[in-house]
């Protein structure tokens, strides 16, 4: 490399002509590579990557990676623009940065490639990918493009990572074939600016991690799983940030159903561990306005498996089931979250104790995307829970449930199903429902406390005992609302006496 073209390398990487001073103490091959204020730079050219496309650049890649590692760690810097062919994959090492500029260099894959990665690390420290596109061509002997095992101090930046969407999914165990993105006992990791697309699973987070932050990712036309946090008996993960991602068209193919956040630990094995520290907030994501099993959305936020956890101001649209779903938490926070035309239900609290749902804006759900629904009432916001467990302790105040369709499909704002019990509704708004605002399944323990304004007694809708009806403007000798006195639709009301004539 001449040291016009080492100028421009380093000028691109931010560094002064003034400050190229060679690395003594790099391997001979090497001495092409500078220093500038404690960073070690090692231009994969200098090492004989072509980046022509068409010349195998994978041992040349590797003597620059290891390299850098054997001087303590630095930077090996592939130009934008290039495309770098890989016979073998690439081994990240404690230290490494592997990177390019913003537009991105391109890694692909050579015609016999028959390994199962493309690159991965064990046990790193420090370790980091910026600014690069892996290209899998949906190579068959692939299960990953990028495979970090127990590694600390991670970051992966601005990557592009696409092309492996075949795959298998075993239900019992939890765990997908293929990954793009697979974080095995990692600690310390952020993920963020990536595009994730055409993969069977986006992002796979699994054994016992710690200290996750995906943050400000697109994930699309992927076939199973967008982001997927995974435990079971023996692993769980913790301190796990999700937040300002894009998800959109998650599955689509019939007979699979796509989850676009999906966080589980073991299903119903009541031995599993349980996800700690969950913050999901801000994520965007689009459901695919298909029906449940016939490719289309299940809940397009499972949050599964999780103690102590926030989800807040996310929004949901669109989804082939629900737009939020718990099962099996306790204590969580839903908040400020937006909701809206999901298959069967808005925000479903699944068999979880402990939650507080507030603020919430959840409109025009039970759509029924063509799908096989049962016959339970479905809407806004339910809580609900399978024979033999049960919902319990749930907060549900100051929400906006409704329908403004012109045909309502949104059956109730709120319903809680009959394996629940110490449920406290407070004031929530709820109007425009098709069956009614609010109904019980004969659960246990539950109070309610929120006022509804009417002209007259109700005269449509499904109503609880023992719900008010406030008169909106009561004149002298009428009423002051009235209560209902026994449930159906509409009910039976009795008046309250209103102010004197």
């Amino acid at each position: 490399m001449t040291a016009t073209n080492r100028r421009q390398v380093l000028g691109m990487l931010g560094v002064s002509a003034a400050a190229m001073v060679p690395l003594a103490a790099a391997p001979a091959e090497a001495q092409t590579a500078y220093k500038e204020n404690d960073v070690d730079l090692y231009p994969a050219a200098a090492f004989g990557a072509t980046g022509n496309g068409t010349t195998d650049d994978s041992a040349a890649l590797q003597r620059a990676i290891d390299a850098a590692a054997a001087a303590g760690g630095g930077t090996v810097h592939l130009r934008a623009g290039k495309r770098f062919l890989l016979g073998s994959p690439l081994r990240l090492k404690s230290g490494v940065n592997l990177q390019s500029e913003r537009s991105r260099a391109t890694l692909v894959l050579s015609a016999g490639y028959s390994q199962g990665h493309v690159i991965d690390a064990e046990q790193a420290a420090m370790v980091a990918l910026r600014n690069l596109a892996v290209v899998c061509d949906q190579r068959a002997s692939l299960t990953r493009a990028v495979h970090l095992g127990g590694c600390t101090d991670v970051v992966i930046d601005n990557v592009h990572l696409e092309g492996l969407n075949q795959g298998a999914y075993d239900g019992p165990s939890g765990v997908a074939s293929t990954a793009l993105l697979r974080l095995t006992n990692c600690h310390r990791v952020r993920v963020s600016g990536c595009r994730f697309t055409k993969g069977y699973v986006g992002l796979n987070v699994n054994g016992n991690s710690t200290h996750i932050t995906i943050d400000d990712n697109d994930f699309h036309d992927v076939t199973q799983f967008g982001a997927h946090v995974l435990g079971n008996t023996a692993s769980h993960t913790e301190f796990l940030t999700v937040t300002r991602n894009r998800l959109e068209r998650i599955g689509g193919k019939p007979g699979q159903v796509g989850y676009p956040i999906y966080i589980t630990c073991g299903g119903n094995n009541p031995e599993a561990h349980k996800h700690r520290f969950v913050r999901i907030s801000d994520n965007h994501v689009i459901g695919n306005k298909l029906a449940y099993g016939k490719g289309g959305n299940a809940d397009l936020l499972a949050v599964y498996d999780i103690f102590d956890g926030v989800f807040e101001r996310n929004s949901l649209f669109f989804g082939g089931d629900a737009g939020l779903s718990t099962d099996r938490c306790r204590k969580l926070v839903i908040s400020g979250n937006i909701t809206g035309h999901c298959n069967t239900v808005g925000i479903n609290v699944w068999q979880s104790n402990d939650v507080t749902v507030v603020g919430n804006i959840v409109y025009n759900n039970h759509q029924n995307y063509a799908g096989d629904l049962s016959a339970e009432p479905r809407g806004g916001i339910r809580t609900y829970a399978r024979k033999d467990f049960k919902a319990e302790n749930v907060v549900i105040t100051g929400n906006r449930c409704f329908d403004d369709q012109p045909v309502k499909t949104q059956d109730y704002g709120i319903f809680i199903h009959a394996r629940t019990r110490g449920v406290d509704i407070g004031p929530n708004t709820l109007t425009g429902n098709k069956e009614g605002m609010f109904r019980t399944g004969s659960a246990e323990d539950i109070t309610y406390s929120f006022t509804i304004l009417r002209d007259a007694p109700p005269a449509e809708g499904y109503w609880e005992k023992g719900m008010i009806v406030q008169n909106r403007a009561p004149a002298a000798g009428q009423p002051f609302g009235w209560v209902c006195t026994a449930a159906g639709k509409p009910g039976t009301w009795l008046p309250l006496p209103g102010p004197a004539a």
